[in-house]
């Protein structure tokens, strides 16, 4: 069951009746459809340009092969190099082919990164570090050359339409307060040989920094094909800094500020990325998974890496790169010890006040700035960053190879250097931009019905991923008054929790509330009726947004069988009017960050009047 545009449940079998006339399906081609895509695989194989090996048998989603058996932590961790564009108001970025070695032990593997040049091109890219109030501009340049994405590609998704080849790229700044035309909208892509998309303007974006300090990242945003670009390793921070984190608060800086961006991927022997190129329902997804899952863990570029820390306080921003993937991070040592994180902030940047936690979760996408405190250990303390969330999350229990084990932490001897810089403890206040939106009780409420779709009843792999009924191609319907304030109800309705991303504004969550998702399909309850009347589809009261989703925000995890209430302030977080026109075409976004939901179009407009 899901719902119509009105919210209301209705059966499956009317959406199916729209995917199979769209597809085409029937019992004969559900038969033979995997053999035909199968001999078209091989077929492919021979003809493209040498990015896959003929010999490959094709890979069916859920049944990939594992990973080579390789050694952790050989490598150490690389830190990416930093591109200060505070100084330089015009910078250029190009996306290129290229190769990199993620593992001592494993062959050179073939990705697309970000660089100034090909010579400087890496997997993840440069960290972008900007200063509030100091605009920049980036032009993205398309220089792959590929014919075809040496990822498997899904032509049954709403991937671009090429005449002349090629791999199309567009740049999303994931957090950014920026104009429309600077968003990265997914049809605003572009290759390396003149072709665009229908709302491609231009290459170069202007970010105008006037937004609080945070971690922002960049990565790439094309229709139907995000996963396949991320996975590739088009993506990268960015960090906007302001004057007064940098002179009232003495945070780590320098050696002592360490940024982390995590990715799952899955390898074939000679180190190339593996993703299915057979679909779960075949007949109608020829190569898209509903949930990839990787069983190698990578940070900054290098599997299961080693950091050596010395004897003090760190700075760690941290990234779940993940296509799919959420992360419950711990460290602990050989024995079970632990230490805690002193997260400082989240996706929209410091909290007001510092949360010891022994763990922190993120979804795809999401950030956090946390000080770990290395200061009580001895030299040649080994200690580990863990990952302990199910997948898919939070319900699930794939956590294939090794993928509960990130990184290593080392502590070796101080050096004169590290002695004489400052180690002060964390302010007991970080910032006044507290995550507080002030609601009068006559704001607009927006419900939205998260779902999944499946071909029948009795099917276990959905198919389609929709808010409201609706995918980003359906009318647009979340057309907002530039400076409302805005409460938006989160009905998860699958098995699996749905991190919402929402483009352009920052939110906070007000609370959640479990329902019971059969007597809500089945209409034999109300939303409009509180707890505990047994009228009511509720079936606890609202309880107060978990650790991980205070703060500003611009992504919320919307848990399944819960409705998650978040609240939208559309201005700048001071309640100003935005810097530039922002009800300007093409428009902004909201979507789910599991990037196989995005892709199939788990995405809807977002207009500003």
């Amino acid at each position: 069951m899901f719902s119509n545009d009105a919210g209301e449940p209705i059966h499956v079998s009317e959406r199916m009746a729209v995917l199979m006339r769209k597809s085409g399906q029937n019992w004969i081609l559900s038969v033979i459809a995997p053999w035909l895509i199968a001999l078209a695989y091989f077929w492919a194989c021979l003809m493209m340009e040498g990015s896959m090996a003929a010999a490959d048998p094709p890979v069916v989603c859920f049944e990939e092969a594992s990973s080579p058996p390789l050694e952790m932590f050989v490598d150490e961790l690389p830190i990416p190099p930093v591109l200060d564009v505070t100084t330089t108001p015009h910078v250029t970025l190009g996306a290129y082919k290229i190769t990199q070695k993620l593992h001592r032990d494993l062959p050179s593997t073939t990705l697309y990164g970000f660089g100034t040049s090909q010579r400087a091109a890496q997997y993840p890219g440069p960290t972008v570090e900007a200063r509030r109030g100091v605009p920049t501009s980036i032009t993205w340049e398309n220089y792959i050359e590929d014919n075809v994405h040496f990822l498997p590609l899904d032509n049954t998704l709403s991937v671009p339409r090429l005449q002349n080849g090629g791999v199309p790229i567009v740049v999303h700044l994931h957090g950014g307060e920026v104009p429309s035309y600077s968003d990265g909208n997914p049809d605003a892509w572009y290759t390396s040989r003149g072709e665009s998309g229908k709302s491609f303007v231009t290459e170069t974006y202007v970010y105008p920094n006037s937004q609080p300090a945070a971690t922002l990242w960049y990565h790439d945003h094309t229709t139907g094909m995000n996963r396949l670009n991320l996975a590739a390793g088009l993506l990268g921070f960015y960090i906007i800094r302001s004057p007064e984190e940098d002179e009232n608060l003495t945070l780590p800086s320098g050696p002592y500020e360490v940024p982390l961006v995590f990715q799952d991927k899955r390898f074939f022997p000679d180190g190339r990325i593996q993703l299915p190129s057979i679909g779960a329902v075949p007949s109608i997804h020829t190569a898209w998974c509903p949930d990839i899952f990787g069983d190698t863990m990578v940070v900054n570029g290098k599997v299961w890496p080693f950091l050596n820390v010395k004897a003090r306080r760190y700075r760690f921003r941290m990234l779940n790169g993940n296509t799919e993937r959420y992360l419950s991070l711990s460290i602990s040592t050989s024995t079970g010890s632990a230490l805690k994180f002193i997260q400082i902030g989240t996706d929209g940047g410091l909290l007001s006040e510092p949360l010891t936690l022994p763990e922190i979760t993120l979804a795809s996408a999401e950030r956090a700035d946390v000080i770990v405190d290395f200061s009580d250990l001895r030299e040649g303390t080994e200690l580990y960053l863990m990952n302990s969330a199910r997948a898919p999350f939070p319900n699930g229990n794939r956590l294939p190879g090794n993928t509960r084990m990130l990184m290593k932490f080392i502590v070796v001897a101080k050096t004169k250097e590290d002695i004489e810089a400052p180690n002060t403890p964390v302010p007991a206040t970080l910032s006044n931009h507290t995550a507080n939106i002030r609601l009068r009780g006559d704001e607009n409420v927006r419900t939205h019905i998260l779902t999944d779709v499946y071909t029948s009843v009795s099917a276990t792999v959905p198919v389609e991923f929709l808010v409201n009924n609706r995918n980003w191609r359906s009318q647009a319907t979340e057309i907002v008054a530039q400076g409302s304030t805005e409460i938006w109800e989160l009905i998860n309705l699958s098995s699996e929790a749905h991190p919402m991303h929402i483009h352009l504004v920052n939110h906070r969550v007000l609370n959640l509330q479990r329902m019971d998702v059969r007597r809500y399909s089945n209409r034999s309850c109300s939303l409009n009726i509180p707890y505990p009347d047994p009228r009511s589809c509720f079936t606890e009261l609202p309880q107060p947004p978990t650790s991980y989703m205070v703060g500003w925000k611009d992504t919320v995890t919307a848990l399944p069988e819960m409705m998650t209430r978040i609240a939208i302030k559309f201005s700048t977080r001071d309640g100003s009017p935005f810097g530039f026109d922002a009800t300007a075409p093409p428009g902004y976004l909201w979507h789910c960050h599991l990037l196989g939901h995005e892709d199939n179009e788990m995405m809807r407009p977002l207009l500003l009047t």
